[in-house]
């Protein structure tokens, strides 16, 4: 069942609406979440199993957030104006970010309005997450209407070069300053927010995620130690906790690939 939120004309799309906006985005910024692992994993997983790794539906933008800016400074630096940039693309807010109603046979773009006209199957959305590295975000929900998740992991991005150029990872050009989490950070992501997704399908998608990051981005032991350094024994205990077979046999299922792989690499990280 979870494979029905990857169906590929959900993913294909939200994969055109990545680039549309990580172009409209001012650097720095970086992509992290199922796009970025998407774009990890794809060459070795598709070297192993013959087709591509499952895409994803929402895009998760990081940016950095300076807790000493003002409201009017917030607007003008970076993070302002790739706000003011997505705006400009139709998306409206939501929750954590934006949000993009579609129909779902043509794909067109309708409002939230017409979206109501239509039965739920009929339309879909595409979410962007915008997703800061400090939560002192006080002055930030002022300025913009909603607080967003924060990742700490993303200091290390912007304030210490651990990103790499998304320009190396898709086939379009943006600029150096436009960056992808690199999957050690990633997978140290997945490790700390797993056991907080309240949905069974997100739930599901971070094992597989977590597990395609630890077993075809590079090197297992590698990717064990580099994955394991900003992460305590408390996350580790916590992710032990959150998942059991059901979860294992879903996440398969939604790769399509045997349950034992995905087992064994998590519990080789735990051990």
């Amino acid at each position: 069942m979870v494979r029905q939120y990857y169906v590929p004309q959900v993913t294909e799309l939200s994969e055109q609406e990545l680039q549309a906006v990580f172009e409209a985005a001012t650097p720095p910024v970086c992509l992290l979440g199922g796009w970025a692992v998407h774009l990890h994993v794809n060459p070795g997983f598709q070297a192993e199993h013959g087709r591509e790794y499952i895409g994803s539906r929402d895009i998760d933008i990081g940016v950095h957030v300076d807790p000493d800016w003002t409201g009017e400074d917030l607007r003008s630096v970076p993070v302002g104006e790739s706000i003011s940039a997505i705006e400009d693309l139709g998306y409206t807010k939501s929750r954590f970010g934006f949000v993009q109603n579609f129909l779902r046979d043509s794909q067109k773009r309708i409002s939230e309005d017409e979206a109501q006209e239509y039965a739920m199957h009929e339309v879909f959305q595409v979410y962007v997450d915008v997703i800061p590295d400090t939560k002192k975000l006080d002055g930030f929900r002022e300025v913009f209407g909603f607080k967003p998740p924060a990742e700490s992991l993303l200091a290390p991005v912007f304030e210490d070069n651990r990103g790499e150029p998304l320009s190396e990872y898709v086939s379009w050009s943006p600029s150096s300053e436009k960056m992808i989490v690199p999957p050690e950070l990633l997978a140290a992501m997945k490790i700390r927010s797993l056991p907080d997704r309240d949905k069974s399908h997100k739930r599901v998608k971070d094992v597989a995620d977590l597990h395609a990051l630890l077993w075809y981005a590079k090197d297992y032991k590698e990717m064990k130690k580099d994955a394991l350094e900003p992460v305590s024994e408390t996350d580790l205990d916590r992710l032990e906790s959150a998942v059991d077979e059901s979860v294992f046999e879903n996440a398969a299922q939604l790769l399509q690939i045997d349950q034992q792989l995905i087992i064994n690499s998590i519990t080789r990280l735990l051990q």
